[in-house]
């Protein structure tokens, strides 16, 4: 009985939290505005960012795609979601006739622990498609970082540029909303 009630008062705490009042949604510059200014920084910086080339790739970041989120089951600890576009080098030398194939790889970056995870990859000619299966989420295959090796090379190349990352775990409440479900398991 006395877990029931302290469910209810929760749930009407979380709801209150998560809820902005009249006067904070005033406050808010309506969906217009923010369409307007998130257009314009779109048109000023580029989609992919070069963070790496070698002898056989160049290596891009995807700004519009890369945020900051929580990793399941912490509180406080935040993880970098992005994907990585890998373009042949053999593609801009000489007179390649085919359509250019490039390659996309979806990371899990974990900056506290300097872990990564790879979830993903896909070759691409053309345009991608969406139906790329991902691996589920899975806490045992963070990798620790070995020298030299590609993933450390992406993981301090995307931190360089973490500046480009949006973070959504500060936005519209989710901070609130995450500690409430990663603490006592119920979703809102």
């Amino acid at each position: 009985m006395r877990y029931g009630k302290w469910m209810a008062a929760l749930m009407a705490l979380a709801m209150v939290l998560l809820m902005p009042s009249q006067s904070m949604a005033e406050s808010y510059p309506n969906d217009n505005d923010l369409a307007a200014e998130d257009d314009s920084k779109e048109e000023e910086l580029p989609r992919f960012i070069e963070i790496h080339r070698d002898e056989s790739f160049i290596y891009f970041m995807d700004r519009k795609t890369a945020h900051y989120s929580r990793v399941p089951h912490t509180i406080k600890e935040d993880m970098i979601n992005v994907w990585i576009k890998l373009e042949p080098l053999e593609y801009l030398e000489g007179d390649y006739t085919y359509p250019a194939k490039y390659y996309l790889e979806h990371y899990l970056i974990r900056p506290k622990r300097q872990q990564i995870q790879f979830l993903c990859e896909m070759e691409v000619a053309g345009r991608p498609s969406n139906d790329v299966v991902d691996k589920p989420y899975d806490p045992r295959r963070w990798e620790s970082l070995i020298p030299g090796s590609i993933e450390d090379i992406i993981y301090h190349a995307v931190m360089k540029h973490k500046e480009d990352v949006y973070d959504e775990s500060s936005a519209n409440g989710t901070a609130v909303r995450d500690f409430i479900e990663n603490t006592i398991n119920v979703s809102l």
